[in-house]
Parts: C-alpha cells; structure tokens; sequence
C-alpha cells in the first residue's frame, strides 16, 4: 500500500478535538492498509465518520 498522510490541522480542526483526530487518522490509516473503503469502515467507526463530514473525503468533486 503506498499510503502518505501529511498531519496537522486536520487533527487540531477535529471537530471533536486533537484526540478524536488523532483516532481519525489512525482509522482511515487502518482502512487504507487493510483495503477497505473510507466510506464504509467509517460506518463504525464515528470519529473518521466527522472527520469526513467536515474535511471531506479526499476524493475530487
């Protein structure tokens, strides 16, 4: 898995703060290696679902 993510505001911007953006990151790090959809392991895993909500998901519109 080529995987690079560059950490800053998106963890302190967290709208649950710094902590929930730090689990955020490590869920959309876990889905990515394990190769599953953002979308979906987000379903269950609420901190990387708000995070989404607020950031996006990475994908262009």
């Amino acid at each position: 898995v080529d995987l690079l993510y560059l950490c800053g505001g998106g963890i302190v911007s967290h709208p649950d703060g710094p902590g929930a953006g730090v689990r955020a990151v490590q869920q959309a790090w876990r889905a990515a290696v394990d190769g599953i959809p953002l979308a979906k392991f987000a379903l269950s895993h609420p901190e990387l679902a708000r995070s989404i909500e607020k950031f996006g998901d990475g994908k262009a519109a």
